[in-house]
């Protein structure tokens, strides 16, 4: 769920906010010049609420963001926060109306198979495809994104997208990328009968290899403690004062914690090199959307050690 994370959005645009005000200042004295790469980072369920609270913690590269622009009361002008319209509106900024992207699934009487439910990245007209076992598609989404507007202007610019999330890599990508990734059970996949790189090889043999090793607990940081409080959900398990500790091979564990954020730049870093993005004398664009923050809310809630140590993380 993307609850009001047009904040995701304002961080993305205060980076390029301050040279827009700079060349609205000297628009007289100079032309302005072209980036060389965008980069559009989007983090799943970061809340205002969530900027608020640990906004005066923040110490590297979101305290930079913070420096920018900031609209912690952004408005989001239409009902459907879930990942799929969010990630949708961002490069293309349109509402969902437009897009085709109104929710994370929704019915769809027209359809011929008997499930109804249409996942927002799927192709129902694919042979056995249901709501829950689907071909990741961009059949729904029918918007042009920043990047395909980018590629129909200098088809020699790159575009790559990369999530934690299916749904949100490719609302983000677009119909154009030249690369798309997001995390799935055996590693970073991408479009049925497309092929893994070597680059994205080696990222996902490091992954695994942290997957399937136990995790210690992370760090408790001093302005968490004052959150270390159980509250019991069963008779035998509690949420509220985790750390993200691991056994071997925990998938979901994996997944809903700051692990998963970590082999999501980890793979954004090594595609930047590998790609040679923003240094080809093209405008490229990265677009990065990071889903643990959703996961750890899903699972753990938002007001207990296991938030706040991922905030810290990411």
């Amino acid at each position: 769920m993307l609850h009001r994370s047009v904040l995701a959005l304002a961080a993305m645009l205060s980076l390029a906010a301050p040279a827009v005000g700079q060349e609205m200042r000297t628009q007289a004295q100079a032309p302005a010049s072209k980036p060389s790469l965008i980069v559009a980072i989007a983090v799943d369920q970061f809340s205002a609420d969530l900027f608020s609270q640990y906004r005066a913690t923040f110490n590297g590269g979101l305290k930079r963001l913070a420096q920018g622009v900031v609209f912690p009361q952004g408005y989001q002008s239409h009902a459907a926060t879930e990942t799929c319209p969010g990630h949708a509106t961002i490069l293309t900024g349109v509402r969902p109306g437009r897009s085709g992207i109104i929710a994370n699934y929704w019915i769809d009487q027209s359809i011929a198979r008997e499930d109804k439910r249409v996942y927002c990245a799927e192709d129902p007209a694919v042979p056995g495809s249901s709501s829950k076992s689907y071909m990741v598609s961009l059949k729904r989404l029918r918007a042009e994104t920043l990047g395909d507007r980018m590629k129909a202007t200098d088809p020699a610019s790159r575009v790559i997208a990369l999530s934690g999330k299916d749904r949100a890599a490719v609302m983000m990508g677009g119909h154009r990328t030249d690369q798309i990734w997001w995390w799935g059970p055996k590693g970073f996949a991408t479009f049925t009968g497309l092929t893994t790189t070597p680059t994205v090889d080696r990222v996902n043999t490091e992954a695994l290899a942290t997957l399937s090793a136990e995790s210690a607990p992370l760090p408790l940081p001093a302005h968490c403690a004052a959150l270390d409080h159980p509250v019991a959900v069963t008779a035998i398990a509690s949420v509220g004062n985790g750390r993200f500790a691991r056994k071997t091979g925990d998938l979901g564990a994996f997944r809903s914690s700051p692990a998963l954020d970590q082999v999501t730049l980890d793979l954004a870093d090594a595609l930047l090199d590998d790609q040679a993005l923003g240094r080809r004398g093209h405008v490229d664009l990265l677009a990065i959307s990071l889903s643990a923050t959703d996961y750890v809310g899903h699972a753990y809630g938002t007001s207990g050690t296991e938030m706040c140590i991922q905030i810290a993380q990411l």
